[in-house]
């Protein structure tokens, strides 16, 4: 029963994974987001700016084409947000359908939340009339909007990433930078990306504050001349009536009525005079006050007698219908002394038509201007007239520019974020795909001359993956045609020549301990005969190549060819078993070939290799115009030797005493002889190697015994029962060294060696 419910949950998990649930999951969230944007408000209408107590209404998405009809592309525009419930719909079905239409999905919802935003920031630049209107938006609308427009950045990003990651040069970019070691550096597109960034934004904030603070300008010596009008226009015609209150009135009237209709209303006009009328005072006529004596902040040299209190709201024009002034805060209906000591310093100086004096508490702007009496010693002051307007509604234009101009630069910068992005991916992507490939050739390339992997020659190349028609590609053209030439160069030059190039020690040369094999193959010559001179390089290349792998499959570096014989070596602490075993397998590869020739009906070959080990001088070569990086020393000379041995004896493989030393544990070797090279007088003990150890069968520790046997009583010069051994062996295993020391038995009786020979054999072969 237990084991039932574990299938089934383990086939419904499968289902789950087979029919991509995080993708549903995915589409059913993203339609449920859809559906709160488009039913919750994203913003609210102009606030009332006469009464700041007023609360607006808030404005849906569903009943857009109600608000925006003022202008045919808003009024379009506001229908296109029944596209996000048709969206959320189409994501609910797309669940139920086979198709498989991800990346349609994923643009559409990009789109729709792209017009989501521009919906909203065009209602805020449409009603957003004050400070108050950020203030009274209910916070939810800021998280909604928030949400909507971290998604978008985050969908804007992947967009981006998805373009980048569809190039397979790119991910392979990508791939390159998590292999390759970690260094501190800056990378050439984070430099293009934050300069080009930075370069825009820095454009783009410039250009928003000289606006801003040029319109800013403009505006505010717009609205001050505006109110300076106004206030200049009330004070004259005080001055014309004489203080005449029918007059008066009816002026302020007029102005209360055309300020139904004005761009922007005042909220009051005032003027505001001594309790006592000023009839004559010398010290207050206006022309007075422009002495410089006046002007001076010390008040010992203010010699101007104090100035009436200005407590008297004579006129207005916020009264009820019985006349009286009402909404007029007390403080608003006086102004002290230091206040109108002020006011006469800037009217004199002209300073106050500037800017309006802002009342922060009120929250209103206000605009003065003196009331005289015109008289022959000049004008007479009187009073203040006061032009008051509410704050908010006197800056309104003002604002309202600075949402706009504010969300389109930041609009832009995002925008610029991206461009930024996208122009470093187009500048930059095919220098760093460039690198990629020179990289991936370059590693290519090392393999092949540490021959740390399986790389070979054939496998280096360069991809010319550049599609841009630059520089750049000419510069990847330029690195694959140096490719192709070194790709043939290398097979023509050692690899020890190469390293020693690479690492700049070309002219260096060392004491070295290294293993040599020498190789060459019998019977070419007359295998050769009757061939074309192309068909006899190929036959030679096939069986040097078969040489050379298992000779780089076991840690040696072939040194140089010379017509069929090859030079290796091999270094490292194993250098003699690997020089041992390569050996080996050469001998079973050639076995094979001689297996193939004899089915064909062709001529085989066979094979002769000479091992020895020691120190050699390890260096360059040759002349400043070519030179070549190899072994010299009687190490060399001595495994060249062995390996021409080899057809003194009938051998296959000989060995030095000092690689014998270090391999007897692991191959079977018979001894073979006492030799002396030519041009060497020093007697060398040589072996031949049989087999590896672990793939030997009985029948080579028999013919080991049986020749090493013969081989004690030969140096014995006991010739019987030397030749009784050697005739066994040659007999039962067809041991041709055996053969060969049968020979030197039936000499040696007819002619004795002298009575000081001690078994050594003088080989006169090179």
């Amino acid at each position: 029963m237990k084991s039932s419910i574990k299938e089934k949950t383990k086939l419904y998990i499968q289902n789950l994974k087979d029919r991509n649930f995080f993708f549903y999951f995915c589409r059913i969230f993203a339609s449920l987001f859809f559906l709160i944007l488009f039913f919750t408000p994203f913003g609210m209408q102009a606030l009332s700016l006469e009464n700041r107590l007023s609360q607006s209404r808030l404005i849906f998405p569903f009943l857009l084409p109600i608000y925006f009809t003022s202008g045919r592309a808003l009024f379009f525009l506001s229908f296109l947000i029944y596209l996000l419930p048709l969206n959320s719909i189409y994501l609910i079905t797309s669940i139920f359908l086979k198709k498989k239409d991800r990346l349609i999905l994923y643009f559409i919802n990009f789109s729709l939340l792209t017009l989501y935003l521009v919906i909203a920031f065009t209602n805020m630049i449409i009603f957003a009339n004050c400070p108050r209107w950020f203030l009274q938006l209910p916070v939810f609308i800021y998280c909604i909007v928030a949400m909507a427009l971290i998604s978008h950045i985050i969908m804007a990003f992947y967009t981006i990433d998805l373009v980048r990651t569809s190039n397979p040069e790119y991910l392979s970019y990508i791939e390159s930078e998590k292999n390759s070691a970690k260094t501190k550096q800056t990378h050439i597109k984070t430099k293009l990306t934050l300069t080009v960034m930075t370069t825009l934004s820095l454009i783009l904030i410039l250009f928003m504050i000289l606006v801003l603070h040029s319109y800013q300008r403009m505006f505010t010596i717009a609205i001050s001349d505006t109110g300076y009008s106004q206030a200049q226009q009330t004070a004259n015609v005080y001055d014309s009536a004489d203080g005449t209150y029918e007059k008066i009135k009816t002026f302020l009237t007029s102005q209360k009525e055309a300020n139904l209709y004005a761009n922007i209303p005042f909220e009051r006009i005032d003027i505001i005079v001594p309790q006592t009328r000023i009839l004559n005072a010398s010290n207050l006529y206006i022309e007075n006050f422009a002495k410089p004596n006046f002007q001076s902040e010390d008040k010992a040299e203010n010699k101007m007698s104090p100035l009436p209190a200005f407590n008297t709201l004579a006129y207005t024009t916020s009264i009820d219908k019985y006349g009286k002034a009402i909404n007029i805060p007390a403080d608003e209906k006086i102004i002290s002394e230091a206040q109108a000591q002020e006011i006469l310093k800037k009217y004199v100086s002209g300073a106050f038509r500037n800017a309006p004096v802002y009342n922060k508490n009120s929250h209103t702007a206000k605009f003065y201007y003196p009331v005289t009496y015109t008289r022959q010693k000049g004008h007479l002051l009187q009073g203040f007239a006061v032009v008051t307007y509410q704050q908010e509604l006197l800056m309104q234009s003002l604002f309202r520019t600075k949402v706009f101009v504010i969300t389109l630069v930041l609009f832009f910068i995002y925008f610029s974020i991206l461009v930024s992005l996208v122009i470093a991916d187009f500048i930059t992507n095919p220098l760093l795909y460039l690198k990629t490939n020179i990289k991936n050739t370059s590693d290519t390339l090392y393999q092949i001359l540490h021959r740390s992997s399986d790389q070979s020659i054939p496998q280096l190349s360069f991809n010319d993956s550049i599609k841009t028609k630059d520089e750049i590609k000419n510069l990847s053209l330029e690195v694959k045609n140096m490719v192709t030439l070194i790709k043939g160069l290398i097979p023509f030059i050692s690899t020890s020549t190469l390293k020693a190039a690479e690492n700049d020690k070309s002219k260096a040369s060392s004491a070295k301990d290294l293993c040599f094999l020498f190789t060459d193959i019998r019977g070419f010559t007359s295998l050769c005969e009757g061939h074309k001179p192309k068909e006899i390089v190929d036959i030679l290349n096939h069986y040097l190549e078969i040489e050379t792998n298992i000779i780089l499959k076991n840690g040696g570096d072939v040194d140089k060819f010379v017509g069929d014989e090859m030079m290796a070596f091999f270094s490292g602490a194993k250098k003699e078993y690997n020089a041992c075993k390569a050996s080996m397998e050469i001998r079973a590869a050639m076995r094979n070939e001689q297996q193939k020739a004899l089915m064909n009906g062709n001529e085989f070959i066979s094979i002769g290799i000479g091992i020895n080990t020691g120190k050699v001088v390890f260096g360059s070569v040759g002349s400043e115009h070519r030179k070549d990086f190899t072994s010299i020393g009687d190490v060399v000379n001595t495994a060249a030797r062995l390996e021409s041995a080899n057809k003194a004896y009938g051998s296959k493989s000989l060995i030095t005493q000092a690689v014998y030393d270090k391999i007897k544990d692991k191959f079977i070797c018979r001894e073979m002889d006492y030799i002396t090279v030519k041009g060497k007088k020093e007697v060398c003990c040589i072996y031949e190697i049989l087999q590896e150890k672990e793939s030997a069968g009985e029948k080579l520790y028999e013919i080991k015994e049986l020749f090493e046997k013969g081989l004690y009583f030969y140096r014995k010069q006991k010739w019987d029962k030397a030749e009784d051994f050697f005739t066994q062996c040659a007999t039962v295993y067809n041991d041709m060294p055996s053969v060969i020391f049968l020979d030197r038995i039936k000499h040696f009786k007819e002619t004795p060696p002298a009575k000081n020979w001690n078994g050594v054999f003088n080989l006169r072969v090179k």
